[in-house]
C-alpha cells in the first residue's frame, strides 16, 4: 500500500493547527468583565464601532462573538473562512492530476 505524500498531512492538519493557534490568540484580545450593551446587538451580531473590543461576550449562552463594528473582526472571518475553503480547493487540485482508475 503506497504511503500518502508529506503534503496530504499539511493539507489536513495546517488549516485546523492554524485555526487552533488563531483561536488563542482571540481569547486574549477578548473583553471580559460586563456583557456589552443591548442596543448595539442586530438579531444574533454584535456591531458598535466605539467599542474597541474585537471579540465579546455572547448576548445568551457561553462563548465570544465577533464584534463587526471593528475592522480586524471581517479580517478574522475572511481568515477562518480562508481556513475552511483551502483544504478543499488543494484536495480538489491534487485530485485533478491522479489517474483514473479502472475496475
Amino acid at each position: 500500500m503506497p504511503q500518502p505524500a508529506p503534503s496530504f498531512y499539511w493539507i489536513v492538519f495546517g488549516p485546523i493547527a492554524a485555526v487552533g493557534t488563531f483561536s488563542l490568540l482571540l481569547l486574549g484580545l477578548g473583553r471580559t468583565g460586563q456583557r456589552p450593551p443591548d442596543d448595539a446587538w442586530k438579531g444574533s451580531f454584535y456591531s458598535n464601532p466605539s467599542d474597541p473590543a474585537l471579540l465579546v461576550p455572547k448576548r445568551l449562552g457561553i462563548g465570544y462573538t465577533l464584534n463587526f463594528g471593528n475592522p480586524w473582526s471581517w479580517a478574522v472571518l475572511a481568515f477562518v473562512l480562508l481556513m475552511v475553503a483551502v483544504p478543499f480547493i488543494l484536495l480538489t487540485a491534487s485530485t485533478h492530476h491522479l489517474p483514473p482508475t479502472t475496475r
